[in-house]
């Protein structure tokens, strides 16, 4: 009991937050589409022959790994499209609760805690945690592995490295859009190079690539017998169906549509933040730097892949194709908590300590307004939704089941924003308190 108690002081900000994406997804009700069901046909068939096995070919077109996990779900809990929603809600939780440790590992616990809040809210999240969708389970070992890379590099473990690399190889045997993640993971190497003595030598490749290699050999040249390389291979590349004429601004578009404005103008907001004070936050404006090439990355191959070699899928389902880049686009936004904190800090004249803390001040808002966005946006779309990368295409979620009364579930929501507010801002409330009067003295004396 003492235990628990102690934990629940230490970390009651971030089970708030943790509490309050489930009950967000918890009530909502069920969704599904096409991809679904095609996805919980493969892990059915897991079950029955033991290999992912769909109607429209011989085997799904795309790493197995997350359709073993859920067939093991599925033997546990009992086979049902319902059942498989609440394994995608668990990663999902399990992805807000990586962001908030990348956060603090990246940042500071400031910004892990605001990036949870924002990215356990977000309706391009939301959704993905209640449908029959893999994709939540490679983001979260995704997340994972980015999280044991940072740490082998920064303590210079090869023994991290090798874990680092099994976690890497099993993101990438469920998606692989996985191999985003490698390219924050060489920012970081790249920029504190000279801040550690990790090096990206013979040894280190190999204990990461290794596990990947046997575990492409094991599955694509073993289990399934298809061609060594096939992980790198999909229907969408190697069978394309092509578009005639895609809007040019369908990552903007969808960007909006999934997300909202205020999260993507904070998020501006928070880098030129940086680029301002770039003597002070040096050290954020690199951080900042893993964020952005990690999104441009994202971004520009999926423009590559629509605009270039006009792909119909990257089009259509840009929405999944750029979901990778919504934890930086959190992170990014959320750091200007830290970043606020440290120059208010370190500001030694009152009128540059008072702009510093007007320019907090705007970001702070842009956060709320992006937390209130995402509410409205939840409490909008019932049933059916849709998110559209034009006025005619879009990729969409059908309601599978309901789970509560629309009213009661807008209440809800409402509710739970409280939550994830208090959560955030209790403990630095609870601290200023108890110490108001040096707090004002020091800045009327400055």
């Amino acid at each position: 009991m003492a235990n628990l108690k102690a934990t629940l002081a230490t970390h009651y900000p971030i089970i708030g937050i943790l509490l309050g994406s489930l009950l967000i997804t918890a009530y909502m009700g069920t969704y599904t589409n096409w991809d679904a069901q095609l996805e919980y046909e493969a892990a059915t068939n897991v079950l029955t022959y033991g290999f992912p096995y769909i109607s429209t070919g011989l085997m799904i077109n795309q790493p197995p790994l997350g359709f073993y996990t859920a067939a093991l779900f599925f033997g546990v809990s009992g086979l049902s499209y319902l059942n498989g929603v609440w394994l995608a809600t668990a990663f999902g939780l399990g992805s807000v609760f990586l962001l908030y440790v990348l956060g603090i590992v990246m940042y500071g616990r400031r910004t892990g805690l605001v990036a949870a809040a924002l990215f356990g809210m977000v309706p391009w999240h939301t959704y993905m945690t209640r449908i029959f969708l893999i994709d939540n389970q490679y983001l979260f070992l995704s997340l994972l592995f980015l999280i044991i890379g940072i740490i082998a590099v920064r303590h210079n473990s090869q023994k991290l490295v090798l874990g680092a690399g099994v976690v890497f190889a099993t993101a990438f045997l469920t998606k692989l859009y996985a191999v985003f993640m490698i390219i924050p993971m060489l920012l970081i190497i790249y920029l504190y190079r000279k801040e550690t003595p990790f090096k990206l030598d013979f040894k280190n490749i190999l204990l990461f690539v290794l596990p990947s290699l046997i575990l492409q050999a094991v599955w694509f040249g073993g289990f399934a017998n298809q061609n060594f390389f096939g992980v790198y291979f999909n229907s969408d590349f190697t069978h394309p169906e092509l578009v005639t004429d895609p809007v040019l601004a369908f990552l903007p578009i969808i960007f909006v549509n999934s997300a909202g404005w205020f999260l993507f103008l904070a998020g501006f907001f928070s880098l030129a933040f940086a680029v301002i004070y770039r003597k002070r936050l040096a050290g954020f404006l690199r951080l900042d730097a893993v964020c952005v090439g990690a999104i441009a990355v994202i971004m520009g191959l999926d423009i590559f892949l629509v605009l270039g070699l006009r792909l119909t899928v990257p089009y259509i389902s840009a929405f999944k194709y750029n979901y990778t880049a919504l934890p930086f686009f959190c992170l990014l936004a959320a750091s200007i908590t830290d970043k606020s904190s440290m120059l208010i800090a370190f500001m030694d004249r009152k009128k540059n300590r008072l702009i510093v803390m007007g320019l907090a001040a705007v970001g702070l808002v842009m956060l709320f307004a992006s937390l209130i966005e995402s509410t409205l946006f939840l409490n909008q779309w019932w049933g059916f939704v849709s998110f559209g990368v034009d006025s005619v295409t879009y990729y969409s979620f059908n309601l599978f089941t309901e789970a509560m009364d629309r009213n009661v579930l807008e209440q809800l929501r409402f509710g739970v924003l409280i939550l994830m507010v208090l959560s955030m801002v209790l403990p630095y409330l609870i601290t200023a308190l108890k110490r108001p009067i040096g707090w004002l003295w020091t800045i009327r004396s400055n």
